[in-house]
């Protein structure tokens, strides 16, 4: 198959949105945004046998690809609008390759965002997407905003994806490795309330770090009130609490919600976030509720 017989049958997509002027069949793209919007990028790259087993159905890997950017767009409080795929392929295979882009455009449909670009090549299995959405402007939410006083929370629960990854045999882990849900509809209403945010993707309190180093701030986390699924709950503690405080692609949201907006974020949110502990003036240092304090490991690339 050539290349831009592929690119035709497989991620040419019909009925783009108005707003894409010229989508994928040029040498690039053009995009329209209104005025007192700003654009919002992100890319990442999953690489097979790092990012992902060897052995992950092709469904899920589309579906992964494109929803550990859309994470990014959810921490950032963007719309997602549109995105390009940079695809490396071993081989053709058409039963992978309609696998994974069915798995692309299911997530791709629901959350609004349009194909308008990118590039195949041959080499080891490697996906790269880039995302693009739209935020009011100077309404991005950002890192270095939490001050002393205000509370921590997650969505979701933590450490499944950890879990997923060692074990066959959980199939409720494995989905969550497999699918990680976007958090877009929670963070519609974070957006509103939080004063930093960041998706968990490298570990929790790895991910928790770099809120406090950006936002020059430390943190006393309440462990007992660490959101965990019932696969944890089942599990030896020790290992569970592992795996929530180090493991990585849980792709939830951790942001800081200031006191006198909580009571107010509360009845909104309802019961998609958890209250986990509180910003505090020690710069960079997390403690839990005895006072011990908790080194902020989790996933490293570059990290034998």
């Amino acid at each position: 198959m050539h290349e831009f017989n592929l690119i035709q049958e497989y991620f040419t997509w019909d009925n783009p949105p108005s707003n894409i002027s010229v989508a994928v069949g040029d040498d690039a793209t053009v995009l329209d945004f209104p005025a007192g919007k700003q654009l919002v990028t992100s890319i990442d790259t999953l690489i097979s046998g790092v990012h992902f087993p060897d052995n992950t159905p092709a469904n899920a890997v589309g579906h992964k690809a494109l929803a550990v950017n859309l994470s990014d767009l959810a921490a950032m409080g963007a719309t997602p609008k549109w995105f390009t795929l940079a695809l490396t392929l071993p081989e053709i295979d058409r039963d992978w390759l309609k696998g994974f882009s069915d798995g692309l455009k299911a997530l791709a449909d629901q959350h609004h965002c349009f194909l308008v670009g990118g590039d195949t090549t041959r080499g080891p299995l490697s996906i790269s997407i880039q995302v693009m959405g739209l935020v009011d402007k100077g309404r991005a939410l950002l890192r270095s905003g939490a001050k002393a006083g205000d509370k921590i929370y997650v969505t979701g629960t933590l450490g499944d994806a950890a879990v997923g990854l060692q074990s066959e045999s959980d199939d409720f882990c494995k989905q969550r490795l497999n699918y990680p849900t976007p958090r877009l509809a929670e963070s519609r209403v974070i957006k509103d309330y939080a004063s930093a945010c960041i998706d968990i993707s490298d570990g929790f309190l790895q991910d928790l770090s770099h809120i406090l180093k950006a936002s020059t701030v430390g943190a006393n986390l309440k462990l007992f009130s660490l959101p965990l699924s019932t696969s944890l709950k089942e599990m030896d503690q020790k290992i569970a609490m592992k795996h929530a405080l180090s493991g990585g692609d849980d792709y939830e949201l951790l942001f800081t919600i200031p006191e006198k907006k909580e009571k107010e974020f509360l009845t909104i949110i309802a019961n998609k976030a958890t209250c986990i502990g509180v910003i505090n003036k020690s710069k960079e240092q997390i403690t839990d509720e005895s006072g011990n304090s908790l080194t902020s490991t989790g996933y490293n690339h570059f990290h034998d």
